[in-house]
């Protein structure tokens, strides 16, 4: 039995009862009526996006042959079919093939292209419909690629009535739909001159700037606008001309003619776009006008609203004008004015206002919820009248509560008009943002007269299109800069022309029919299913209409030359610098930088420096095919030395040590090799250049580079010309004073190989090079026998080390041969006195052999001098952290001595700066920046007021500290200030530590720099990494692992690395700590005795914390020890009278109302070690032995309208079954006493199952009964960026500086 469309099939036997003859004739018969329903005749009629082609007489076709259908126009793309019905000689006649054929319309720009439309065509079978032939593609159509489709779709031979594929006449039927995602654009090539081809040129994308680029466009078209651009005479920016580097935190780092440099002033910047937008022929670049703005990297790759940075940029341009001959140009060009009025109806009252207006914002979507269908439909809404009676009677002065009209008049219109249609919407039902792609017709001509006197007819100009949704998109402007021309493209850097129907009628947006097969549906489902569509999602968003009677005098475009002189010579002036500097960076492939350094400039050095850092003698430039021979001549003619005597060293980068060490470079060799084949510390490949340094035989005076006895013999002297790598190297050499604690650069020092590191010594060259430091009394002088040192002295009084970085100093032999111990050229080595009466008693040798070196720790703050004072910590951070450290009396934490180079780096590796802040025990929580001190709506402005660091009492405000002179109040700073509790600031200090202190160091070196009274043996401190009122985290110190933990552990997970310093590294930031004291030992006296330790907060009526107080009761108690613990801490000023209750909450909803017969070790706050976050609410409880009967305590908590995330300390009320809305608000607005304008934007709403249902105030609260329902009260955080799930570069303000 065959099956039926759909997978259905028919059994063999018949039903119960009939002969099977007589069964399978009636199931025959049922089959034939089922498939004549899927014939032909049942299809449904094309779509208006389908074409359908009837062939009559397929079989009279020869091969090769085609026919062409009727075209079909969907937007303006004009199809047709194309059929070969006894198929193309690429299928020898075998198969049928057809084709989707582009059929251009008129006036198309002969590179037309409509792009990724996606398209499908059917073989038609007439008796069988479901098996009819049918494929789908997507296709960019093109005078190029004019068609597209299938050579093999139903075998030729198959061409019969009986098979279904040939109707009447046998005729063939064929049919073909498109979805066209977009109207008309064109070709463009790479060798596209949009110049050229257009008469303009774009702007450069910076990221995400394309919505600035679209209105920069339709500003500068505007003539009038650009007029008064050009006339404005601002004063010459002297600093200008990209002269000085600029910070790289707030700079655009891109290259380009206009990415470095000072920020001009904005109408400067905006000139000069303007005047190149006119006169250049390259895309312009707008990074100068963005620093202008004030923005910097990350604003370019953020992107705003185009009519916000409309309305900003006008403001500012007004700003800056305001008394000069331009003041109101502006205005006069794009202000108009509206009057919103109230007229009584039954008394002769009127009240009006006027306001100007810069642009009008049309509803796509009206008041009522119904689609608004174009300009004028928009308008007159905006104008509607409405009537004001009832409860909504207008307050009429003198007349009391009347029946009024309200609405809105246009009193004049601007002869530049900009309609921002409003298609980003607030749904209420997702609570979020959307856009609405709903269709809006606009037309060229617009007559105004009916919405104010005299106001006549507009003509289109621009349309500024959004193209995706609303967390993502791209702008681009239409403009017709001639209203009597065509239409152009403005897409970035890219003008196009395009037709009238790409730049209107498509911006419309709206639904397009989309392409479906429908041949797999039975003839029911046709009947009642309707085509899929897809919106349109890119449609107008701004729209720019001019005045008719005034268009050209607006539109034309000024000459700047006439208009202002001066501001063309300025322009003209850094047009040539711009190409002056294009020269200069084609200069740079051709040539590289040199910075000459001598041995002097070394010896200037002091303490662990980076050769990055060198001061340098001379910049020059070199080509890079010259060879190195030519600036050793160069040198030695400049220097007057002989160039045999001289050797030049290059900065380099050594991947395998991660060193950057100097190396010497052959005579022979361009100065093409020596360039770093990558970027390291030293070199930047936007700016190559090498740092060489020139090192003089020893006959030569290092200062002056004299020969110290005039009279030696050249052939004496050391040739170093003919320096060989593999016998000689160079070391930077160095001394370390034990005494001073100081190191200097004694300078460079070439040594054979083979001879031992001591030939230093024992040659009197160390000797020697120390006199300028112990003559300056840089460093201590030397025992005798150390200055006139034989072998085996030097053996016993002097010590050398390798400096691999400041972090790394590792002991070298000095008996040893330079090669044996492992030293090339560019090695840094540290020579120092052994004989110090302080030195651990151990043998050079048992020294050498325990290879003392240092850890890995992170980077300390700078140690610029090499001084380091005697007692400060310091020792090799690999050795336990006491086992070096010496207890001082009168200290609270071990002292290091350092007696080596290596304890001096091992100090710098562990010396740190750390941020204390001490915070009061009574200090209120904190969460997500909110304070419980019963202020809603905005906090008090910064100001130079705070309060008083040792403040005592609720809302004393005091002058701000010298410490916290100059910083900005935080918003926990202003709400902790506004708070009715009575407690102390936090204190700040910056102290001085070591990261080998046990933690038990610095808690007591916090209680003596704060003068905290502890009693004898351990600070009662809690350590946090985070404010301890404010953050969930657990103290750092608590009991179970305070004495093994070292300052170093706490360091480990801390967000230690500051801001891009501007060397491009990061510099060090302090370490962050905060402390609590706590009014108990926490071992002896709390945890050993069984007891637990609670923080409560005391809570008033309008749910303010008025206080707290850290108790302890029994672990084995109930929650009614604490209540009974809780009235002992009572204070009357706090207004908490009758029974007490305890609750716990948590991410400001309420966790739990715990009864008094409740285990203590059953809360959840037992389990936390921070009492100060994980704390209980104790408040008066009036409601739960008073409540009427059927009345529930609810909880209603406060929750962000914009992330609906709840925060606060939620609310307990009682309310009645049925108890309407407007009540429970009242209620919750007298007992928070919250004023009127604020609370007026609050809204009560009812959570249950994840559904949000706001409620309206004559709606009752439980009109939908349902288990898990909960009321919260929806209005804006108070400090919406202090929490991380607000912030995102989405919804960054869009700002223009001032000024």
């Amino acid at each position: 039995q065959p099956c039926l469309p759909g997978g259905r099939a028919r059994l063999c036997g018949g039903p119960s009862g009939l002969p099977p003859v007589e069964a399978s004739m009636g199931a025959e018969a049922r089959h034939a009526a089922e498939l004549s329903e899927y014939t032909k005749e049942n299809l449904p009629p094309c779509a208006d996006h389908e074409v359908e082609f009837i062939v009559p007489q397929a079989l009279n076709f020869n091969t090769g042959q085609n026919i062409r259908s009727p075209s079909k126009t969907v937007g303006n793309f004009r199809f047709r079919i194309l059929v070969f019905p006894a198929g193309t000689n690429n299928t020898n006649g075998e198969k049928v093939s057809a084709f989707v054929e582009a059929d251009p319309l008129d006036g198309l720009d002969p590179r037309w292209v409509f792009q990724n439309v996606k398209w499908q065509i059917s073989v038609i079978n007439w008796l069988n419909y479901t098996k009819s032939f049918t494929k789908a593609d997507t296709w960019t159509f093109s005078k190029e690629g004019i068609d597209r489709g299938f050579h093999e779709t139903v075998a030729t031979a198959d061409l019969t009535q009986e098979s279904g594929w040939l109707g009447p006449n046998n005729s063939l039927c064929i049919r073909a739909q498109c979805y066209v995602r977009q109207a008309d654009g064109i070709n463009v090539s790479s060798d596209y001159n949009t110049k050229q081809e257009t008469g303009y040129i774009g702007l450069k994308n910076h990221g995400a700037t394309c919505y600035m680029n679209g209105l920069l466009q339709s500003l500068f078209h505007v003539g009038e606008f650009r007029r008064i651009v050009y006339k404005i005479d601002c004063e010459e920016n002297q600093e200008e001309g990209h002269e000085g580097p600029i910070s790289k935190a707030t700079s655009m780092t891109h290259a380009g003619d206009d990415g470095d440099g000072k920020a001009p002033p904005l109408i400067q910047a905006l000139q000069n776009v303007f005047y190149k937008l006119q006169t250049s022929d390259q895309a312009v670049d707008c990074r100068e006008l963005m620093k202008s703005f004030g923005w910097g990297d990350l604003d370019a790759f953020t992107q705003h609203d185009v009519q916000e940075l409309n309305r900003i940029l006008c403001d500012r341009l007004e700003e800056q004008m305001k008394g000069s001959p331009m003041d109101g140009s502006i205005k006069r060009l794009f202000e108009g004015e509206m009057e919103n009025y109230i007229e009584c109806i039954d008394v002769d009252y009127k009240s009006r206002r006027n306001e100007t207006f810069y642009d009008i914002q049309l509803n796509i979507k009206g008041e009522r919820g119904q689609e608004l269908r174009n300009i004028e439909e928009s308008l007159r809404e905006f104008t509607a009248e409405e009537t004001l009676e009832g409860d909504n009677a207008y307050e009429a002065e003198g007349h009391g509560k009347q029946r009024a009209k309200k609405g809105i008049r246009f009193l004049t219109f601007p002869p530049v008009l900009n309609l921002q249609l409003k298609r980003f919407h607030f749904d209420l039902e997702k609570m979020d943002m959307v856009k609405l792609n709903t269709r809006f017709e606009f037309h060229k001509r617009l007559d105004l007269s009916d919405f104010a006197p005299g106001a006549g007819v507009y003509l289109l100009y621009a349309v500024v299109v959004h193209s995706g949704d609303v967390n993502s998109g791209h702008y681009y402007a239409h403009i017709r800069p001639d209203l009597d021309g065509r239409w152009l493209k403005f897409d970035d850097d890219t003008v196009t022309p395009c037709s009238e129907f790409a730049a209107v009628d498509d911006n419309y947006a709206g639904s397009d029919l989309y392409t479906w097969n429908y041949f797999d549906r039975s003839p029911k489902d046709l009947r009642t299913m309707t085509v899929p569509t897809r919106p349109r999602i890119h449609n107008a968003y701004m729209l720019v209409y001019i005045r008719e009677d005034v268009w050209q005098q607006i539109l034309t475009p000024p000459d700047p030359r006439t208009t202002n002189p001066k501001m063309v010579e300025r322009c003209d002036r850094e047009v040539r610098a711009a190409e002056q500097r294009r020269k200069e960076k084609l200069e740079q492939q051709l040539k590289i930088k040199i910075r000459l350094v001598f041995e002097r400039d070394i010896c200037k050095m002091t303490g662990f420096w980076d050769l990055a850092e060198i001061p340098y003698h001379q910049a020059m430039k070199m080509g890079r095919e010259q060879q190195v021979s030519e600036l050793a001549n160069d040198i030695a003619a400049m220097m007057e030395v002989n160039a045999e005597h001289i050797s030049l060293f290059s900065l380099q980068y050594r991947s395998n040590s991660r060193q950057v060490r100097f190396m010497q470079m052959p005579r022979a060799s361009p100065f093409r090799a020596h360039i770093p084949t990558f970027s390291a510390p030293h070199f930047d490949t936007s700016d190559p250049l090498l740092v060489v340094l020139c090192v003089a035989a020893r006959a030569y005076d290092v200062q002056t580079l004299k020969l110290i006895q005039p009279t030696q013999n050249p052939k004496n002297i050391d040739k170093l010309a003919e320096w060989v790598d593999d016998k000689v190297i160079l070391l930077v050499v160095k001394y370390f004073c034990i005494t001073s604690k100081k190191i200097v650069t004694l300078g460079c020092h070439y040594i054979n190989q083979s001879a031992p590191l001591k030939s230093m010594i024992t040659s009197g060259w160390v000797n020697e090079r120390l006199q300028p430091y112990l003559v300056g009394k840089e460093v201590s002088p030397l025992p005798a026998e150390a200055m006139s040192a034989t072998d085996q002295v030097a053996f016993q009084m002097w010590d050398c080390w390798e400096e691999f970085n400041e972090r790394d100093i590792q002991p070298r032999d000095v008996t040893r041969a330079v090669m044996k111990e492992q030293l090339w050229t560019g090695d840094v080595v540290v020579w120092q006195l052994t004989n110090n009466p302080v030195l651990p008693k151990t043998t050079k040798e048992e020294r050498l052999e325990a290879n003392l070196t240092v850890d890995e720790v992170p980077t300390v703050p700078e140690y610029p001098t090499g001084k380091a004072e005697v007692g400060v910590p310091a020792s090799a951070p690999n050795r336990a952290p006491d086992d070096n450290g010496i207890e001082v009396e009168g200290e609270v934490a071990p002292v290091y001595p350092i007696n080596t180079v290596q304890d001096l780096s091992a100090h710098i590796a562990n010396a740190v700066d750390v941020l204390v802040t001490l915070h009061d025990p009574r200090q209120p929580l904190c969460v997500d920046g909110i304070v419980s001190n019963g202020v809603w709506g905005p906090q008090r402005p910064p100001s130079a007021a705070t309060p008083s660091p040792t403040a005592a009492k609720k809302g004393e405000i005091a002058p701000a500290s010298p410490t916290n002179a100059g910083k900005d109040e935080r918003p926990e700073e202003v709400a902790l200030s506004l708070s009715p509790a009575e407690f102390d600031q936090p204190q700040e200090k910056e102290l001085k530590m070591d990261l080998r202190w046990r933690v038990n160091h610095v808690t007591a070196t916090i209680a003596k720099e704060f003068n905290l009274r502890s009693p004898p043996g351990e600070a009662r401190l809690w350590l946090f990494r985070a404010a301890p009122a404010s953050n969930c985290e657990e103290p750092l110190n608590t009991p179970g692992r305070r004495m093994e933990s070292t300052l170093k552990d706490l360091q480990r997970n801390a967000s230690y690395l500051g801001p891009i310093a501007s060397g491009g590294g990061r510099k060090p930031a302090p370490l962050t700590l905060h402390a609590v004291e706590l009014p108990f030992q926490p071992g002896p006296e709390v945890f050993d005795r069984g007891l637990c330790p609670l923080c409560i907060r005391f809570f008033d009526s309008r749910v303010r914390e008025v206080g707290s107080k850290i108790i302890t009761v029994p672990s084995t108690g109930l929650v009614e020890d604490i209540i009974k613990e809780a009235s002992k801490h009572l204070n009357p000023a706090w207004d908490i009278k009758g029974p007490l209750r305890v609750l716990e909450t948590l991410e400001g909803l309420l966790h739990k109302h715990y009864r008094p017969d409740t285990p203590i070790t059953t809360m959840t706050c037992f389990h936390r070690p921070n009492i100060f976050y994980h704390s209980l609410r104790v408040e008066a409880d009036p409601d739960t032995n008073s409540m009427p009967e059927g009345h529930v305590l609810l909880e209603i908590y406060h929750c962000d309208r914009a992330s609906q995330q709840a925060f606060a300390q939620p609310l307990l009320l009682p309310v009645a079954p049925g108890e309407k809305s407007g009540s429970i608000k009242k209620r919750c607005k007298d007992k928070l006493q919250v004023p009127d304008s604020e609370f007026k934007s609050w809204r009560l709403v009812r959570m249950a199952r994840n559904t949000r249902t706001h409620l309206k105030d004559d709606e009752a609260w439980d009109a939908e009964p349902l288990a898990d329902a909960k009321l919260y009260l929806e209005h804006v955080h108070p400090n919406p960026t202090s929490n991380l799930a607000r912030q995102s570069r989405y919804n960054k303000p869009l700002t223009i500086k001032a000024g």
